[in-house]
């Protein structure tokens, strides 16, 4: 990505490591661009303690969403060298977008990996809240309806599958996707009676 030398001039700024570029929690008027150093991402977890989530350094982009969604920042960005950064405000992005095709070009691949990745997260988000769901409800129905044997819980597939559309809302096809992990990670198991049953297994202590 090329700058003419009066952006370079007007719009670049210099950091020493460990500065505070902006703070989570900060409203966001400005967006930035790598020329020289290294900048991490970090995340509040306590009043106390952060972590890092991403490090970035020459030629990235970051802080770009706080300015497009006019947002307060979801983290905050620290310098860990000495570091040039491109500070650059909407009416500079606005400017960039429109003379630089390769900035412009940039910037889309940046947007578009960033959605993907968080359409990914929330995918796996909303995955795991399922399999939770799934499993507390095949342990429910368990309770109330499976067959209690010395090693568990026996409970007919088929059964459960017409229960959780029932009670769940969760498709046949997902319950068995759920199902079939849990046989995989061991936290059920196929009873004597072959795959059209489950065994869930005694929990220590009861019978």
């Amino acid at each position: 990505m090329r700058i003419n030398q009066s952006i370079y001039e007007n719009h670049v700024k210099s950091y020493k490591p460990e500065m505070m570029i902006f703070e989570e929690g900060d409203h966001g008027e400005e967006m930035y661009v790598i020329i020289e150093g290294e900048v991490e991402i970090r995340k509040r977890t306590s009043s106390a303690s952060t972590k890092t989530l991403i490090v970035f350094r020459k030629g990235d982009i970051f802080g770009e969403m706080a300015l497009v969604e006019k947002k307060p920042r979801s983290a905050s960005a620290v310098t860990t060298k000495p570091s040039r950064l491109l500070v650059m405000n909407e009416a500079l992005l606005e400017s960039m977008i429109k003379k630089n095709p390769d900035f412009a070009g940039k910037m889309i691949r940046i947007l578009s990996e960033r959605l993907r990745k968080a359409n990914s997260l929330i995918q796996s988000i909303m995955c795991t809240n399922q399999q939770s769901q799934v499993l507390s409800g095949l342990k429910s129905y368990a309770g109330e309806y499976g067959t209690s044997t010395f090693k568990g819980l026996r409970v007919n597939i088929a059964s459960f599958l017409e229960w959780a559309r029932d009670h769940l809302g969760i498709t046949e096809k997902e319950v068995k996707s759920h199902i079939l992990v849990f046989l995989k990670n061991g936290t059920v198991k196929y009873s004597a009676k072959g795959n059209e049953e489950i065994l869930i297994p005694a929990e220590p202590g009861k019978s």
